[in-house]
């Protein structure tokens, strides 16, 4: 039998196949180690976001979207030029997992769900869907409550820990450069 054996008695595929190629956008969800809440201080959130900004910076990443809940996080992010993908969130964990094990015997799950976004109403579906998940999770009432997402930069231009790509970006670059929209996201979809 090809696969794994599975809770339920069927296979699962022995090999993910994912599809990366500069320019394309991936709706990306890891989670912590058994799915136990790793996150659910602000210390492990601060270091999480910490971390992803600087290996955004490093690599030049484009993120649209994140959210952090107590036991996974969800993130938009085109792919990276400079970086495989897988790489990337190697470097991520790698790094955040150094500085937050401690004592556990694993900080994070290995492997993490990537989903290709080649349409602007599927990356506006997962948009939705990251910020609405603290209300899903039922963390807070409102996607404003949630501090740990990027649902109040979208909304309102309020800086974040992580810079993310929006028209609030945009506008900033436009301003002290006269860049704006970079090059590599005219050819994506977007809102």
């Amino acid at each position: 039998m090809n696969g794994h054996p599975s809770i339920l008695g069927t296979t699962m595929p022995s090999q993910l196949k994912r599809y990366h190629t500069f320019g394309h956008q991936h709706f990306i969800t890891f989670s912590c180690y058994r799915r136990l809440p790793y996150l659910d201080n602000d210390h492990s959130r601060t270091v999480f976001l910490e971390t992803l900004e600087r290996l955004r910076q490093r690599h030049q990443v484009l993120i649209f979207g994140y959210v952090l809940v107590p036991e996974h996080v969800h993130l938009l992010i085109a792919e990276p030029k400079q970086i495989k993908l897988e790489d990337f969130f190697l470097a991520l964990k790698t790094q955040t997992s150094k500085q937050l094990r401690g004592d556990r015997p694993r900080f994070w799950h290995l492997r993490y769900h990537d989903f290709n976004v080649f349409t602007q109403h599927k990356f506006s579906e997962k948009l939705r869907y990251i910020h609405r998940n603290p209300i899903k999770r039922g963390l807070v009432q409102n996607p404003e409550d949630h501090p740990w997402s990027s649902y109040r930069y979208w909304l309102t231009g309020d800086i974040t820990p992580v810079e993310i790509e929006s028209h609030w970006t945009w506008q900033i670059r436009e301003r002290a450069t006269g860049s704006g929209i970079p090059e590599a996201y005219r050819r994506m979809p977007h809102p």
